[in-house]
């Protein structure tokens, strides 16, 4: 068994359980929201803890830039100008945040940017009762790229060769 084939057994695993636990409704989690949590684990290329602390940070940077610029446009509702510079002003802030060691993952500002403004256009109250949901399922996401990591690693030591 390659690392690549103990990677996707461990990563099918845990993904088929994530989809299964966040479609439960009573939990409100949004599956894809999760999914773009655990890609920013991988696509910042740190593992263990030191993947799920950069994916966390960063996509919780890039909610906080997307809620900011929801919060500041509803001043002027309807202005496209306005939109368009909000959204100039959040990218800039979002790639000048990489200098502070903790956010540097550039990447994954952007997937927790994006994917606010995808929860806010699916209908959540992101900026009000539904933030939850969003920042719980992102955290799901970092801890399930760990035990996708985790456990292809496992299957690999477990049954691989190089």
């Amino acid at each position: 068994m390659s690392m690549l084939f103990a990677l996707g057994l461990g990563t099918g695993i845990f993904c088929g359980i994530w989809g299964l636990i966040s479609s439960l409704p009573s939990l409100g989690l949004v599956t894809w929201i999760g999914f773009a949590g655990c890609t920013a684990y991988f696509a910042c290329g740190k593992h263990g803890l030191e993947g799920v602390k950069t994916a966390i940070f960063s996509t919780m940077s890039g909610m906080i830039s997307a809620l900011f610029a929801m919060f500041v446009s509803g001043f002027i509702p309807g202005s496209i100008v306005f939109a368009a510079l909000m959204t100039g002003i959040i990218s800039a802030t979002m790639c000048w945040q990489a200098k502070a060691k903790q956010l540097w993952f550039i990447p994954g500002a952007f997937i927790g940017c994006f994917s606010t403004f995808g929860a806010a256009s699916m209908g959540l109250n992101v900026l009000g009762g539904d933030l939850p949901k969003v920042i719980i399922s992102f955290l799901c996401g970092a801890i399930l790229a760990l035990c996708c990591d985790t456990s292809g690693q496992w299957f690999f030591k477990k049954f691989g060769k190089e």
